[in-house]
C-alpha cells in the first residue's frame, strides 16, 4: 500500500535548449504507468531565469521530483535541489543519469546509478521510501523496457529533436567514452522473428507520427549490426517523413552494399555523424580505437559522391600523445573529405572512463566541473588547444553553416583546410570581431578576402621559385 502522501511524481527535465527533449525521463514515466501515481512533466532549458524554474516546479506541488543528470545541466541541476529542498521540504528528489553521482551530498536526494528502469520501478513500488535498497535490483534489459513514447507526447515533441535506440553497450572500447567499461550487449529486437521486426517497424512509425525535427539514434556505432541498420535505413529512404534520421557510424565498418543502400536516400533524409577523432593511428591504439584512416577516407568520399547523406564529421584534440602538428594532419586530411560539418572538439576526462586515470597518468590538466574539458595534455600546451579551439570556432562559423561549399571547394584544391582558416583568423584580429554572432554578409566578404589573400601568396611564391 503506497503511502498516502506520495501521490504526485514530477519528470523535470533541464535541457541545454528549446529543441531538444529526454529519452531516459520518458522511460522511466512508461515504467511506472500502470501505478496508482499521478504522473506530470515539466521542462526548462538552461537559458530561462532559475528563479521562474522553481517557481514553475513548486506550483505542481510534486511529491517526488525526476532528474536526469548530464554534463551540460548537472551544476544547474544540484543548485535547483538545493533550492527546491527549501521551498519544497518534503519532496523525494530521484537523480539518475551519467552526472547522478554528484548529488550523493544532498541530503533529499535519491542516487540512481547505471541503468535505471528497474531500479525506478522497484523504487516505486516502495513508494519512493528513501531507505529501499537499489542493488538488490534485478536487470532489466532493453527488450524488456516499455516504448518511451505516447501519442499524446505529440504536442510536446513536434519539432524536437527525439532520441530512440535499439542496443546497448558497444564492442569498442575507446578510452574518452562513457561506453568504454560497458559490457552490456543488450539488443532491443531480435528482427529475425517477424513479430520482433512487426514491433520495430510500429515504433518507428509511432516516433514518425510524433513529427520530430530530428530522429536520433543513439546506439553507439548504429552499424554494428548491419541488417538491423539496413532495415532502419530502408524504413527511412521510403518513409514520406519531413524529418532526418541521425545516426553515430562506425567508418570502419561501412562497406559498398551500404553505400548502394544509401544511394537511394534522398535529401536530408539520413544524417551520419563519424568520429575519427585522429587519422594517427599510433594515437588511436593508445585510446582504445582501432581504424584504418585509408578506409575510412575512401568510404567518406564515397558517401559525398555517390549519396545524399549529411555528413558530420568529428577530430578530438587531446588524445595521448597526440601533438599539435597531428592534429593539424588530421584536420587537412579530414578537410579534404569534404563533410557537411566538421567538428574539432576539445576532450573532456568524463568520470567513469579510463581517461580520467589515463590523464592523471600522463599530467594532463582539465576543468574541476562540467564539461570536464582539457587545459592541457601530455603533448599540448594550453596555448595550443586554445588556438586548436579558435580553429574550431572558426569551422562553425564558415564551414558548417554550408554556405560557401563553392568557395570551399576552390580554395581546397589549391591550400590546406588550415591554412585557409588561419587566413581567416587573422582577418578576425584584424577587424576585432569574435569567432562568433558574425552576420552572412560579412562572412561571406571575409571569405572572398582570404581568398584574395591566399591567392597573392601563391602568386607571391611562384615568383620566388622562378
Amino acid at each position: 500500500m503506497l503511502p498516502e502522501a506520495m501521490k504526485k511524481i514530477l519528470f523535470f527535465a533541464l535541457n541545454s535548449s528549446w529543441s531538444q527533449s529526454n529519452l531516459a525521463l520518458k522511460y522511466m514515466r512508461q515504467m511506472i504507468r500502470g501505478m496508482d501515481y499521478e504522473l506530470c512533466e515539466h521542462s526548462a532549458t538552461l537559458s530561462e531565469p532559475f528563479t521562474h524554474v522553481i517557481a514553475d516546479i513548486y506550483a505542481l506541488k510534486p511529491d517526488v521530483i525526476c532528474l536526469s543528470a548530464y554534463i551540460w545541466n548537472r551544476v544547474n541541476l544540484q543548485r535547483l535541489a538545493r533550492e527546491l529542498g527549501k521551498v519544497l521540504p518534503d519532496a523525494v528528489i530521484v537523480v539518475g543519469g551519467p552526472e547522478a553521482y554528484a548529488f550523493e551530498e544532498i541530503e533529499s536526494c535519491i542516487i540512481i546509478k547505471g541503468a535505471g528502469e528497474a531500479a525506478f520501478y522497484g523504487l516505486a513500488e516502495s513508494g519512493f521510501d528513501p531507505s529501499f535498497e537499489l542493488t538488490d535490483i534485478r536487470h532489466i534489459p532493453l527488450s524488456g523496457i516499455p516504448f518511451a513514447y505516447e501519442e499524446a507526447d505529440l504536442a510536446e515533441l513536434e519539432d524536437h529533436l527525439i532520441y530512440y535506440e535499439c542496443y546497448r553497450g558497444c564492442p569498442y572500447r575507446c578510452v574518452y567514452c562513457l561506453s568504454a567499461t560497458d559490457e552490456r550487449k543488450e539488443l532491443r529486437f531480435d528482427i529475425s522473428k517477424p513479430e520482433e521486426k512487426e514491433r520495430l517497424i510500429a515504433e518507428l512509425d509511432a516516433l514518425t507520427a510524433l513529427k520530430p525535427r530530428t530522429l536520433k539514434f543513439i546506439d553507439r556505432s548504429f552499424n554494428i549490426h548491419k541488417e538491423l541498420a539496413h532495415l532502419i535505413w530502408d524504413y527511412a529512404i521510403k518513409s514520406d517523413a519531413r524529418f532526418d534520421f541521425h545516426f553515430e557510424i562506425y567508418p570502419d565498418l561501412l562497406s559498398d552494399d551500404d553505400i548502394a543502400l544509401l544511394a537511394q536516400a534522398p535529401a536530408n533524409r539520413i544524417r551520419f555523424e563519424i568520429g575519427i577523432q585522429s587519422v594517427n593511428e599510433e594515437v588511436l591504439a593508445r585510446s582504445g580505437r582501432k581504424s584504418d584512416w585509408q578506409k575510412s577516407r575512401h568510404y567518406l568520399n564515397e558517401l559525398r559522391v555517390k549519396t545524399k547523406v549529411r555528413i558530420h564529421a568529428d577530430l578530438l584534440v587531446g588524445l595521448p600523445g597526440e601533438d599539435f602538428d597531428s592534429i593539424i594532419h588530421s584536420l587537412n586530411e579530414l578537410c579534404r573529405t569534404r563533410p557537411a560539418a566538421v567538428q574539432l572538439g576539445m576532450l573532456k576526462i568524463l568520470p567513469d572512463t579510463p581517461m580520467k586515470e589515463i590523464a592523471k597518468e600522463r599530467g594532463y590538466l582539465w576543468l574541476d566541473d562540467p564539461p570536464y574539458q582539457i587545459l592541457r595534455s601530455d603533448a599540448l600546451s594550453y596555448d595550443e588547444i586554445c588556438y586548436l579551439d579558435d580553429l574550431a570556432h572558426l569551422l562553425s562559423l564558415y564551414w558548417n553553416k554550408e554556405e560557401f561549399a563553392e568557395l570551399w571547394d576552390g580554395l581546397l584544391d589549391e591550400h590546406s583546410a588550415t591554412e585557409i582558416l588561419e587566413t581567416l583568423m587573422q582577418l578576425h584580429k584584424e577587424q576585432n570581431r569574435p569567432y562568433h554572432s558574425v552576420s552572412r554578409m560579412r562572412r561571406e566578404e571575409n571569405m572572398q578576402e582570404a581568398k584574395s589573400r591566399l591567392r597573392a601568396l601563391g602568386k607571391a611564391s611562384n615568383i620566388l621559385v622562378d
